[in-house]
């Protein structure tokens, strides 16, 4: 007890009975790892106050400097040079027991070489309350660091990978041996191309397993298409090109860079090593379209329908689609044009030769199976004959999904032949001749025996044959009939022919009627009795009716554009008519004329009987008047005085005549 004047009181002096002892995990160690400290304090009796510990480095050139220290009320702080390493985990203190501290520093530097010190401060409290320092005590253990040798080293195995697009690009990367365990790997993938000095960047992961795309990803469009991948061994990276085009093909490596974590947590590389090449070759599939190369003719008639089969017997992939395209050549024409063509899409469009031959809405096409593609002509005309074909291209898809062909193939040739039908129109010969009476009917029957189709329509016309005599003709009204006759004459080119024909009627194939003939106007009646009958009746015939008639046919078609045309024509045996002439009499001719009649047998009675009846009238009447003619003395009036007679020659009012009474001189 130590007593001060004139101050009235005593200090008791304490006496510090602790010492220190410091252990490390390693005295040795490689850059890197991790060291532990552990710092214990031994006391010879029981513990009387409190601890404060600080951890310090001492270098080689004897510099001290603070790591961690705590103080008495249990607050841990780093030094000024370790706050940042401190901040993220890297160096930590910790009191373990009330007499035992640790202190560990993770992820060592080569600067963390040094006498690592323990420094323990005792601190009592005394007995006005205030904290004493009892006694300090240190110890230290020195540390050796190692700095780390690379040990990264990268597969140099080359290889050749040849695949067909649309396929992936498998590429590895893998790393044999590391420096550390903690290393953390950046990879870099890169393509070498024949017309590239160097090589183009693809696409980067760093250390923290960031994405960064390169150069030539970027203007290759390769994103979508990119998929990298570190497998859970570590040390193997994969990276594949989705969907490989033509234009993948080069020279692939991978540039692998190993990283470190340093004390202060900030990332280094520590070394870097480039892979052995893979060669990739990316082609186009082998082209295995084929077409059918069948020979055909065909023989049909007008109005027919035509198909023509365009048969793909193996195409180059099931995703690939067709463009089917029908052409034909035509007689005397070298080029070929297009009919039709069916599109990639499925769609259907004309071709050039559609719009000349007027195919429009005469084609039909249907696939009535894949590969199988068929063309309906319908309504085939003569002008449709020709040598057809079809062309068939294979288009394919690209990886980047753009179209483009990748075979083509003709199919083999068909001959077309279109035929009008054959003329098989035949007219009945065998007609009876007939005698008729004057006045009476008669008739000329038109009987088709045979027809070239049954869509055929006709055209019938009946003429009048004449004898020419010295070049006048003999039946009247032939002189308006004299333009036409010479036109069929030249038509039938039968200018020698002595029969002269006058035509009486004609009906056209679409049952128009032509003007009547003019000694017959009035006097015909056309009758179609049936399809292939037809009559013409003659009334009031006449003697000079008499003589030879016939009637013409001609059969009309339709074509497949729907315009009819002529494709035969015949002509009847002559059918002979004979008028018989009989003489008019008294009472046929009274008979015949009810004017007449009336006149000669009704109007002579009621004639007769009116003057009857006025004779006896007068008779009566003059017997009366010759009584009252007597003069005077009942001498009798002999004569009357002339009437008198008002006459003007420059009057132009009619003479008025004026009769008086006669008187006797």
């Amino acid at each position: 007890m130590k007593c001060f004047f004139p101050v009235l009181s005593c200090l008791a002096v304490l006496e510090s009975s602790i010492s220190v002892e410091v252990a490390s995990n390693a005295s040795v160690i490689l850059e890197g790892k991790d060291l532990r400290f552990s710092c214990s304090v031994r006391m010879a009796g029981r513990l009387q106050g409190r601890f404060s510990v600080i951890w310090q480095l001492v270098d080689r050139q004897n510099r001290r400097s603070n790591i961690m220290w705590l103080d008495r009320d249990g607050t841990v702080q780093p030094g000024s040079s370790y706050w940042e390493r401190s901040s993220f985990g890297s160096v930590q203190m910790e009191q373990v027991q009330p007499n035992s501290f640790s202190l560990g520093i993770f992820n060592s530097r080569k600067e963390d070489k040094g006498q690592y010190e323990c420094h323990v401060t005792e601190w009592v409290r005394v007995v006005d309350g205030e904290w004493q320092i009892v006694g300090e005590r240190r110890a230290s253990t020195p540390i050796s660091i190692i700095a780390l040798v690379t040990k990264l080293q990268v597969s140099k195995s080359k290889r050749t990978l040849t695949l067909v697009e649309n396929k992936p690009i498998q590429l590895n990367c893998s790393v044999k041996s590391q420096t550390s365990q903690n290393s953390h790997f950046a990879v870099l993938w890169y393509v070498h191309k024949p017309s590239d000095a160097d090589g183009k960047l693809i696409l980067k992961t760093t250390h923290n397993s960031a994405f960064e795309y390169g150069t030539y990803a970027e203007e290759e469009g390769l994103r979508a298409r990119l998929q990298f991948e570190r497998h859970v061994s570590g040390g193997l990276f994969s990276l594949t090109v989705q969907r490989a085009e033509v234009s993948d093909s080069g020279s692939y490596y991978c540039h692998v860079e190993e990283w470190l974590l340093s004390p202060n947590y900030a990332w280094y590389k520590l070394a870097e090593e480039v892979s052995g090449r893979t060669e990739v070759t990316v082609k186009q599939p082998d082209s295995r379209l084929r077409l059918s190369q069948a020979q055909g003719n065909l023989s049909v008639l007008e109005t027919r329908q035509v198909q023509l089969e365009c048969v793909v017997l193996n195409r180059t992939s099931i995703t690939s689609q067709l463009m089917v395209e029908w052409f034909v050549w035509k007689p005397n024409h070298p080029e070929r044009e297009t009919v039709a063509r069916l599109s990639r899409d499925a769609t259907f469009h004309y071709g050039e030769q559609a719009a000349k031959n007027n195919l429009k809405g005469r084609l039909h096409l249907e696939s009535p199976s894949p590969g199988v593609y068929r063309l309906f002509i319908q309504n085939v005309a003569v002008q449709d004959s020709g040598t057809y074909s079809c062309h068939v291209e294979e288009w394919l898809p690209s990886p980047s999904g753009m179209w483009y062909k990748r075979a083509e193939d003709t199919a083999g040739q068909t001959a077309l032949t279109v035929m009008r039908p054959d003329a098989s129109l035949q007219v009945d010969t065998v007609v009876p001749n007939a005698t008729v009476s004057e006045k009476a009917a008669f008739q000329l029957d038109c009987s088709i025996v045979s027809r070239s189709s049954q869509d055929s329509r006709f055209a019938v016309a009946w003429y009048s044959l004449r004898t020419k005599a010295g070049g006048k003709r003999s039946s009247p009204g032939l002189e308006e009939q004299e333009e036409e006759r010479e036109e069929e004459e030249e038509e039938d080119d039968n200018d020698d022919d002595p029969t002269e024909r006058t035509a009486l009627l004609s009906v056209g194939p679409d049952a128009v009627f032509g003007p009547e003939g003019s000694p017959w106007e009035g006097r015909l009646r056309f009758q179609r009795l049936s399809p292939v009958l037809y009559r013409l009746t003659v009334l009031q015939a006449s003697p000079r009716d008499t003589g030879n008639y016939s009637c013409h046919v001609e059969e009309w078609l339709p074509s497949p554009q729907k315009e009819w045309y002529r494709l035969t024509e015949e002509e009847s045996a002559p059918i002979g008519i004979r008028v018989l002439d009989t003489s008019p009499t008294l009472q046929s001719i009274i008979c015949s004329n009810d004017a007449l009649f009336y006149f000669v047998f009704f109007y002579p009675f009621p004639i007769f009987g009116i003057l009857i009846i006025t004779i006896l009238l007068v008779r009566f009447k003059s017997r009366n008047s010759s009584k009252n003619s007597d003069g005077k003395n009942g001498v009798p009036l002999l004569w009357i005085k002339e009437p008198h007679l008002n006459y003007s020659p420059t009057c132009l009012e009619p003479p008025v005549l004026s009769i008086h009474p006669g008187a006797i001189d």
